[in-house]
């Protein structure tokens, strides 16, 4: 069979022949992830992002499209099947980039280097949804990297930042999220889970079903019930179980961050990735302070007002800068 990578950069690009076609459909008859591969790739060839599209993305995969039809050196040929590849790659990556998602996917097609891997990222400032080959839905908050792969015997998500899950029902196959020094095992439910890498703080909040978090460094195993969450201080070895308005910890999905008695120092980080700015003041003068509140996507301007009302602050905001002084110190 001819280079099944070939026949799918083809396909996308609407340039396959009918023997390519009929060869496409015959390899995605063979198993339930060869189809899956497929249908992942027009997904981000053609919709780039599955909450936000633009002029902008437009404009550049029509130029993408326009440049990859130009390398050929006469009319109606067929680019060299290596550089073919070479740049149908690059034209997925960067379209999906553009859009705030860096994508790349592998599979035994040999499209991309690694095999059987999702690698999804945001940048500060982005959020992004993503489905996974198996089918399980994921929300990506500013500044966070999912990596998705499989065995025979479990589906594993490394997950570096915030992220929302509602995993796919496979009772033999366990979905596992690794935040390196703690993982989530779950079969099908909702619930979000954070873990940043300039956090010592890692969470997991269960919304439906039951998660089990489990903690190597002290030896714990944790079980979730709906309404719960539970965060674990690595710096303290500790961790702390509470009832919480759960719903309420996904909302950053819609523009709204809630924040319950949030030191300031983790409300600016929070901020940081959020709006994809940089704070600059002095920790020592903040120490004491914690805020409790709620921003309705509001822009980042009118958030440090808005905190202002209960943590006296003065800010002066110089393009994606801004200085904090305490009020108290005027």
């Amino acid at each position: 069979m001819k280079d099944i990578a070939l026949i799918v950069a083809n396909y996308l690009l609407k340039n396959a022949s009918k023997d390519e076609i009929e060869s496409l459909a015959e390899w995605k008859s063979r198993s339930n992830r060869n189809l899956t591969f497929v249908k992942l790739m027009e997904q981000y060839w053609n919709h780039v992002c599955e909450e936000k599209t633009n002029d902008r993305i437009d404009t550049a995969r029509q130029r993408l499209l326009t440049r990859i039809d130009a390398t050929s050196q006469y009319k109606g040929q067929r680019l060299k099947p290596v550089s073919y590849l070479i740049k149908i790659a690059a034209a997925i990556i960067l379209i999906v980039s553009i859009a705030g998602l860096s994508v790349y996917i592998a599979s035994e097609t040999g499209l991309f280097t690694q095999k059987n891997l999702v690698v999804v990222s945001t940048e500060a400032g982005q959020q992004s949804k993503v489905t996974l080959p198996d089918g399980t839905k994921v929300w990506l908050n500013a500044g966070t990297e999912v990596k998705y792969s499989t065995t025979k015997d479990e589906r594993m998500v490394k997950l570096s930042g915030e992220a929302y899950f509602e995993v796919e029902h496979a009772p033999d196959l366990p979905f596992v999220v690794d935040m390196r020094n703690v993982s989530i095992r779950v079969l099908g439910t909702k619930f979000s889970a954070s873990h940043y890498p300039d956090s010592k703080i890692t969470e997991a909040t269960l919304l439906t079903g039951r998660i089990s978090m489990t903690i190597p460094e002290i030896n714990q195993d944790i079980e979730l019930q709906p309404g719960q969450k539970v965060a674990y201080n690595s710096k303290k070895t500790g961790f702390i179980k509470t009832s919480v308005r759960a719903k309420d910890h996904v909302l950053w999905r819609y523009g709204i961050l809630v924040f319950e008695n949030e030191s300031f120092t983790d409300l600016v980080q929070k901020l940081e990735r959020y709006y994809a700015v940089d704070f600059i003041y002095e920790p020592e003068d903040f120490s004491d302070i914690h805020y409790t509140g709620t921003l309705d996507n509001l822009s980042i301007g009118k958030v440090l007002e808005f905190i202002n009302l209960t943590i006296p602050v003065n800010y002066e905001i110089e393009n994606k800068t801004i200085k904090l002084n305490s009020s108290k110190k005027s």
